[in-house]
Parts: structure tokens; C-alpha cells; sequence
């Protein structure tokens, strides 16, 4: 009688302990295409279902859904005989409202609706791996809300082998959307990394907001449209790694000269010892853009090839920085200095073809410049409040 009851209490004790435990992470499937494994019809049915922590792999095929993670997963697309092409598209009837903006030094202002694709929240971790984010059908014709491939707000996320496209809606004749979006306004340390990543037609393609996010951007590609004054990748307030990327086209044509209202391949607003770094941007209105008039310091732009880039091709704004070893071609302006900026170290850079090589603000503080090459320039400097050669 004794051992029975023992028995019993231990049944008893293994029932409470199981029901208080979290499950355990697991690997699951959406479709079909893994027999052997636990399946889901859809992603939000996996996401709801899978356990934090778990690995759900993504057969190919076409998933029109959004989804919201609120937990740590890891999504990877499989392949599976002659397919590896799973694609997140909007539902049926367009993508609506899920998300509304942080409030965070953004391009995007507080409260703005978003209809994204893949929002995650909740201060998880989150992997995204060989997927497609296809917005076409999004059925957004007006301002609001913003088509977003992948919205991240207070949580740290990776991407790598993803291929982002067609975020873009108009809006009084401009385009707008966003590929990639990082809001973190909750004050603690969040990552980002993207790698080998293919950007487009996202209108801004890639958006870091805060101070808390670090951001890693290694050998993705960024295609523009010319529809859009958006960027490539913009950088607000926190530190970043940005190197080995292509990025091409991003133009607004109703910019004109105006480097205010260009598009940049790289926007870096209030940033702390970022690096810049082995980037190939081609025919983009501004290449690097560096904003002064605010804290941006120490930002390291070294490596990097410019070409056909219709105002200026490094504007260099901020203190303290290096522009070192870039290889620029065909521009009005190759590198200018801005108001305020003061402390820059330019050397070793080869500058070919370009309307004036240095072009500096009267404003701007003593830079040091030092052992550049240059070829085919009508100005070696000039001292203008605007970036327009004449």
C-alpha cells in the first residue's frame, strides 16, 4: 500500500511540475515538405503554436499572411525538391494596420500606422533566414498606412539570405514604404544584423531609430527607385557596421541640387563611431551622408567605391572622422565638408572626374587633408554655402 501511494504522489508531483514548466523548443514545419516533423497550414499558426525558442522551417510555396512574433524563433526557409522559395505575400484583400510608429527620432513620425508584413515586439530575439518578403498586392494606394517588409520595435533581430522587394505604395505622387524598419525607444540595448540580403524597391529601404539599437550591414544589395525619396540605408543615433554593400539608383528627381532633399545610399543622423566601410554605391544623388549639427562623431568611411553620383559623393559632416582610401568617380562634388564640421582626417583617396574635388561650407572647421590622388578635377577646392558647382 505504502509503494502504491508513493507511487501515486509521484505521478501527482511529475503532473504539477510538467503543467508550471515552458515547453520545450522544438523544430517545426509550415507544409508539408519535412514528413518527419510537427506541421503548420500557416506561419501565424506556427508562430502561435511553436514553443519560445523554437526553429520553424518554411517549406516553399506562397504564404498570404501577416505575421506578428512576439516570442524568440527562428524562421528558415527550406528547400524542398526543385524549390527553395518560400514567400511571405499580403493576404487576399491588401496588408492592413498592425503596428503604429515608436516615439523616436524617425523618418516616420510618432503614431504613423504601418502595415507591415513580419512585425516582431516584445523584446525577443528573432532570426529570419532564406525568406521572401513580396509586397506586391499590398493594396495601398494612399499615405497611410506604410508598406513595411519587416518591422522591428524593441527587440533585436538577424536577417541573412532574405530577399525584401516591393514595399512601396504611393502617396501624392511620392513613393513610400519602408523595407526593414528598427524602432527602439525603450532605452535598452538592442542588435541588428542583415547579411546577404537583397533590397528591392523598398522605398526607404533600411531604417535603424534610437540610440539603444546597434546595427550590423554586411554584403546585402540595395536597388532603388526613382519614384521614391527614400534611402538606402539611414542610420539615426545609433552606432553601426556598414560594409562589403551595393547600392545603386536611389535618385529623387525633384531634388534637383538640393542635397536636403536627395537621396543618400547611407544617411547617418546623430551616430557614435560608426563604420562605414568596402560599400559600392553607383548613381545615387549622395553617397555617404554624414549629418552635422548634431552629435556624429568618429565615423570611420574608409574603402568605399563611388561613382555617378549627381551632387556629392561623401558629404562629411560631424567631428573627428576619416575618410580614408575611397575611390570616387564622376561626381560634381567628391567630398564636402558641411557647417561645423571640424576634426575630419581625409587621406589616401583617389578622386577621377569631378566638377570640384573638395568643396567646403565657410563655416566648417579646420579638417586635415593629406596625400589624395587626384585626376580631372576643374576645382581642387571650393568655398560655397551650397554643394552646386559651378
Amino acid at each position: 500500500m505504502t509503494n502504491r501511494i508513493n507511487f501515486i504522489a509521484s505521478l501527482c508531483l511529475f503532473a504539477l511540475l510538467s503543467a508550471t514548466l515552458p515547453a520545450l523548443a522544438a523544430t517545426v514545419v509550415v507544409g508539408t515538405c519535412v514528413p518527419s516533423k510537427a506541421s503548420y497550414a500557416s506561419l501565424t499558426e506556427a508562430v502561435q503554436g511553436a514553443p519560445a525558442g523554437s526553429t520553424i522551417q518554411v517549406c516553399p510555396g506562397v504564404y498570404a499572411e501577416q505575421v506578428v512574433i512576439s516570442k524568440p524563433l527562428t524562421l528558415k526557409g527550406v528547400t524542398s525538391g526543385n524549390g527553395a522559395n518560400p514567400v511571405l505575400r499580403p493576404p487576399a484583400g491588401g496588408l492592413v494596420t498592425n503596428a503604429y510608429g515608436l516615439s523616436v527620432s524617425s523618418f516616420w513620425a510618432y503614431g504613423t500606422a504601418f502595415a507591415a508584413q513580419i512585425v516582431i515586439q516584445g523584446g525577443v530575439d528573432v532570426t529570419l533566414t532564406n525568406l521572401a518578403l513580396d509586397a506586391t498586392g499590398s493594396n495601398l494606394a494612399a499615405c497611410s498606412p506604410i508598406a513595411v517588409g519587416v518591422l522591428v520595435q524593441d527587440s533585436s533581430v538577424t536577417l541573412n539570405g532574405v530577399a525584401v522587394k516591393n514595399q512601396f505604395n504611393l502617396c501624392s505622387g511620392t513613393g513610400i514604404g519602408a523595407g526593414v524598419l528598427i524602432q527602439n525607444d525603450a532605452g535598452g540595448a538592442t542588435t541588428t544584423t542583415v547579411k546577404n540580403t537583397t533590397f528591392v524597391n523598398t522605398g526607404q529601404a533600411f531604417e535603424s531609430d534610437g540610440a539603444g539599437n546597434t546595427s550590423t550591414l554586411a554584403n546585402n544589395s540595395f536597388a532603388g527607385n526613382p519614384a521614391s525619396g527614400y534611402n538606402a540605408i539611414s542610420i539615426l543615433n545609433g552606432g553601426s557596421t556598414i560594409q562589403n554593400n551595393t547600392i545603386s539608383n536611389f535618385n529623387y528627381p525633384p531634388a534637383g541640387v538640393d542635397i536636403t532633399l536627395a537621396a543618400y545610399g547611407i544617411y547617418l543622423y546623430c551616430v557614435p563611431s560608426s563604420s562605414v566601410v568596402n560599400n559600392h554605391i553607383a548613381s545615387t544623388q549622395v553617397g555617404i551622408y554624414a549629418l552635422n549639427g548634431c552629435t556624429t562623431t568618429a565615423v570611420s568611411m574608409t574603402g568605399n567605391e563611388i561613382s555617378d553620383a549627381p551632387i556629392v559623393a561623401i558629404d562629411a559632416g560631424g567631428a573627428n572622422g576619416l575618410v580614408q582610401g575611397n575611390d570616387i568617380r564622376t561626381t560634381p562634388v567628391a567630398i564636402r565638408f558641411p557647417g561645423g564640421a571640424a576634426g575630419n582626417t581625409v587621406q589616401n583617396n583617389t578622386i577621377n572626374d569631378a566638377c570640384a574635388v573638395f568643396s567646403s561650407n565657410p563655416t566648417a572647421g579646420a579638417n586635415t587633408i593629406l596625400n589624395n590622388t587626384i585626376a580631372n578635377a576643374a576645382n581642387l577646392t571650393l568655398v560655397t554655402t551650397t554643394p552646386v558647382c559651378p
